[in-house]
């Protein structure tokens, strides 16, 4: 009790083309997928921006507060200096006494804008990383909204359905030269 083979070659074309179908579907859901994980990386990247936009922020206050912190210990210094050099007697206009509050002032100058550079440049990194993460989640968001399940499933179904049709036509009128018989090995 065989089946046909019009029956067998029924039973594979629509294996085959049911076999297509599960690949679209799959095609579409593989596209839909990255579209979903292209469009929460570029979420994550927008928020890694504001984070380091929020870090440069911060750099910026922070330089503001230790330079003013800095200036305080500075003239902190230079009073105690003045007292401790005043009431020696020694006279503050003139001399070493002059000479010691004006390298005071000098390096406490120095200090000052070393904290204020130092966190310039700590900002600045920051606000560059902020702006790779700005064009990375840019590229991330451009990236999924060129992902199109749909193209994708529809691509699949007529690569597939191409195939299914090549087998239908051999099934339907043979193979080019197929006359029943084989060819004899020379």
């Amino acid at each position: 009790m065989g089946l046909e083979a019009s029956t067998l070659a029924n039973i594979s074309l629509g294996t085959q083309a049911a076999g297509v179908g599960a690949s679209a579907m799959g095609a579409y859901n593989n596209s839909k997928a990255e579209k979903y994980a292209l469009d929460y990386q570029a979420k994550v990247a927008a928020n890694n921006a504001q984070l380091a936009q929020w870090r440069a922020s911060d750099a910026i206050t922070r330089g503001q507060t230790d330079t003013a912190r800095q200036q305080l210990k500075t003239r902190q210094l230079k009073g105690s200096q003045r007292a401790s050099l005043a009431a020696r007697g020694v006279d503050l206009g003139e001399g070493s006494a002059l000479n010691i509050l004006s390298d005071t002032d000098y390096l406490g100058a120095i200090d000052a804008n070393q904290i204020t550079d130092t966190a310039a440049r700590e900002a600045w990194a920051y606000q560059q990383e902020a702006s790779d993460y700005a064009s990375n989640s840019e590229v991330l968001r451009n990236r999924a909204k060129s992902v199109s399940p749909g193209s994708a499933a529809f691509s699949t179904l007529l690569t597939g359905a191409g195939s299914v049709a090549s087998s239908w036509y051999k099934f339907k009128y043979g193979l080019p030269g197929d006359d029943g018989k084989k060819e004899e090995k020379r």
